[in-house]
């Protein structure tokens, strides 16, 4: 076969798998909007903005002036709140193909799986990204218009919670492949996303040792990036003297791109040799 032909077979074959691509992402963009857990999530975003508002303007003075004070109230349970998201958008996504049987129907006809991995991951990240864009744009315009300026770190802090969404949404992703239930996979990921990494995290400021293999322990950059706090040792009542780790900014993201990464390639990797049964 000339080089022509096979130049051209390639061509062929990269543009179909890219227009599979493009229609499941679509498809699964509109079906996650439409859905229940869009509004839940939404719905999260919109209850933390109305609550650390309330309590700003409770206080004695309204909302703080200063726009880094103000900022970090309202990054402050952003690792959380995408922790949520990715369980909703993530989790299940790849399970609900063996889970509601509609791997039967798409398998057998001419789309590839990595098409259609690639495709709802992304779904996932773009309609769970758009959130969390939303929520970080009204708080810097609340900011804007209460201080009359942005910080700065809080661009930092969006590109930062982006980078932990792909990290924590590519262990979403995992568990999503390792299960074929989507509810099991769903309760995994909050579970060891919400618990077992924080005790972890807690368990290495008692015993003096970084989590640097962390997730949540690099996502803490999110908050800390506009804070800027320092490792240091605090007295605690009955515990003593234990160390309080903050990550570095290099480090945090090199602990959440690495997390991205390989739970990506791995959930890829597992979906593309997993069999229906």
């Amino acid at each position: 076969m000339s080089d022509f032909a096979k130049s051209g077979k390639l061509k062929v074959g990269f543009k179909n798998d890219l227009r599979q691509i493009v229609v499941v992402t679509q498809y699964e963009m509109l079906r996650h909007l439409r859905s229940k857990k869009m509004y839940v999530f939404a719905g999260i975003g919109i209850l933390i903005l109305i609550l650390i508002t309330a309590i700003g303007l409770a206080q004695e003075g309204g909302l703080p002036k200063d726009p880094q004070v103000l900022f970090s109230d309202y990054v402050s349970l952003m690792s959380i709140f995408i922790i949520v998201g990715v369980s909703l958008f993530c989790a299940a996504t790849i399970a609900s193909e063996f889970d509601e049987r509609t791997a039967l129907l798409i398998f057998p006809r001419p789309m590839k799986r990595t098409s259609l991995f690639v495709g709802k991951a992304l779904a996932c990240y773009i309609v769970c990204g758009g959130v969390i864009a939303l929520y970080y744009g009204v708080s810097m315009a609340i900011s804007l218009l209460n201080t009359g300026t942005i910080y700065p770190a809080a661009f930092a802090s969006l590109g930062l919670a982006l980078l932990f969404m792909l990290g924590a949404g590519g262990f979403a992703l995992l568990m999503s492949s390792l299960f074929s239930k989507g509810a099991f996979a769903v309760i995994i990921t909050i579970a060891t996303l919400l618990l077992i990494f924080n005790i972890i995290d807690g368990v290495g400021s008692i015993f003096s040792f970084e989590p640097i293999f962390s997730l949540t322990y690099a996502g803490m950059d999110i908050s800390n990036v506009i804070v800027g706090n320092t490792t240091d040792l605090v007295y605690v009542e009955h515990m003593g003297w234990i160390t309080v780790f903050y990550p570095e900014h290099g480090v945090a993201v090199a602990i959440m791109s690495v997390w991205a990464v390989v739970t990506t390639t791995l959930s890829a990797i597992i979906f593309h040799r997993k069999e229906f049964t």
